[in-house]
């Protein structure tokens, strides 16, 4: 289920890496944790810590050697969400094999070359490229 923390969570993330901010603090609860840790994996996030007043310092990715950040096009929403099934994805890792798309399926919140392993299908979060 989508819930604004995430889509909040996620706003603020594109905004500071859009704005080449070196940290922004947002909260972070329990449900976008692994959300957080997903993003971390993707290195969109280089790390997160929790500050003393019950916010998160998130620190975004940036490299050098690309002038600008990789791109998220957010799809978190609660009318109108997109379901992917297993074939669809196999359809979506052969065209574009240099994106990342994150799944929320029964199993938690993974990646479609995740749930390809876990033969599954989701509701499509978010598209990184």
């Amino acid at each position: 289920m989508v819930s604004n923390q995430r889509s909040h969570f996620l706003n603020q993330l594109k905004i500071g890496s859009s704005k080449r901010q070196l940290y922004f603090d947002t909260k972070i609860s329990s449900s976008v944790k692994p959300l957080a840790y997903l993003l971390q994996n993707l290195n969109m996030l280089r790390r997160f810590h929790k500050l003393n007043n019950g916010l998160y310092r998130v620190f975004p990715t940036y490299s050098r050697y690309r002038k600008s950040p990789r791109t998220m096009s957010l799809y978190a929403r609660v009318n109108g969400r997109i379901r992917l099934s297993l074939r669809s994805l196999r359809l979506l890792n052969f065209n574009s094999p240099h994106s990342y798309y994150v799944l929320e399926t029964s199993k938690g919140l993974m990646t479609h070359k995740e749930a390809l392993k876990a033969r599954q299908g989701g509701l499509l979060l978010l598209i990184i490229r």
